[in-house]
């Protein structure tokens, strides 16, 4: 299994107000695919949108409040360049993590929001051909509503609100049809396929339970798999704006603020597989939906995911 996903330690990429041309040549290879990023919000409005180069597309729903933060993903052209949107001068976006030829991003997301009031099969055959894991843009353009996202014979079945005027991603694995599962309240919510995954990942028909016990302090969650890199990782909580974070294991990154009840995470861990998790109260809760996987030689003494991603550069 070739490796897909690079962690890096997040290099702070944010640009001017409006929109503008991003480049990441410094920070990822040639031959990337995508880039991954954790937006943290600031005081203030903040709307952005974080696209391929050449998209047509303008999803710039906002980060629900100035103290929430969510992951985002999106494309890379040949030069490495991406388009970004942000609203004011609040947000800031960290490139954590790039892709490569394991993952393919399509120019334009594909509008895969399935019909409303019960768990829909989503086929993404066409869009999505051998792909092991689907990669979407969640958005809610309203008032909150119900919603869920799981693999293709899951029983999981975990809803919650996600809140009104809201993104996120959702990297999510599917049946060997490519198909994944989506429940959706209300047509409010849309659901963008963003790319997909065809190697260097495991994903979980239901999700492993890494739920953090303890509150008010950073914690190790369980482990993640052996050789794994990085950790997929649903947000979940019944209740509304309470407080959480994650984050490598041994990180510096304290990156803190409210959750709206459902949404996505793409997360580094160490050479030991460990993440590190802060919640303000038990009901927010983590749960493992796929990995990313590093090759053996990464993965075993040492494990430097860093400094191998570094080495490409060079």
């Amino acid at each position: 299994m070739a490796q897909s996903f690079f962690p890096i330690t997040p290099v702070d990429v944010t640009p001017e107000t409006g929109w503008w041309d991003i480049d990441l040549s410094a920070h990822i290879p040639a031959g990337a695919t995508g880039a991954v990023f954790h937006v943290e919000g600031t005081p203030g409005p903040c709307g952005f949108c974080l696209q391929k180069k050449g998209s047509t597309d303008s999803r710039n729903q906002p980060i629900q409040d100035d103290s929430n933060h969510t992951w985002a993903a999106c494309g890379v052209d040949a030069n490495r360049v991406i388009r970004a949107y942000k609203q004011g001068p609040w947000a800031k976006f960290w490139l954590v993590a790039y892709t490569m030829s394991g993952v393919t991003f399509h120019t334009n997301g594909y509008d895969k929001s399935p019909a409303v009031g019960s768990w829909q099969d989503v086929d993404c055959s066409v869009e999505a051909p051998g792909a092991i894991g689907l990669i979407f843009e969640i958005i809610c353009v309203g008032t909150a509503f119900t919603f869920g996202i799981q693999k293709k014979g899951s029983t999981d079945n975990r809803l919650s609100k996600i809140a009104d005027h809201v993104h996120f991603l959702a990297i999510v694995g599917c049946d060997a049809s490519q198909v994944c599962q989506i429940y959706r309240e209300n047509t409010w919510i849309e659901c963008y396929l963003l790319g997909y995954v065809t190697d260097g990942a495991v994903f979980n028909t239901n999700a492993t339970d890494l739920s953090l016990t303890s509150t008010g302090a950073w914690l190790d969650l369980s482990a993640l798999p052996a050789g794994s890199c990085m950790g997929f990782i649903e947000v979940h909580t019944p209740a509304h704006e309470l407080g959480f974070g994650l984050r490598k294991n041994g990180s510096s990154e304290n990156i803190y603020g409210n959750t709206h009840d459902s949404l996505h995470a793409a997360v580094e861990c160490d050479a030991s597989q460990l993440i590190e998790g802060k919640i303000e109260s038990t009901v927010v809760d983590f749960f493992l939906q796929g990995y990313a996987e590093a090759p053996a030689a990464a993965a075993g003494a040492g494990g430097n995911f860093a400094q191998a991603a570094a080495a490409l550069l060079t």
